[in-house]
């Protein structure tokens, strides 16, 4: 099974886009149409803060 680990910017830019959405979903929808962004948003949040991090730490 092939892993896609974002990087440690990449996953920055992602997190602020997701919490936009929802953001915006909240705003401008309402309903079913809601939800489903907003679970959409909330599932992707999820998955990237379970995600293996990228950065590797090394003892000085």
């Amino acid at each position: 099974m092939t892993q896609f680990w974002l990087s440690r910017r990449l996953k920055s830019a992602v997190i602020i886009t997701l919490c936009i959405i929802a953001v915006i979903a909240s705003i401008q929808t309402t309903g079913l149409t809601r939800a489903l962004i907003e679970l959409i948003a909330f599932g992707g949040l999820i998955w990237l803060a379970l995600s293996k991090p990228d950065i590797k730490q090394h003892d000085a």
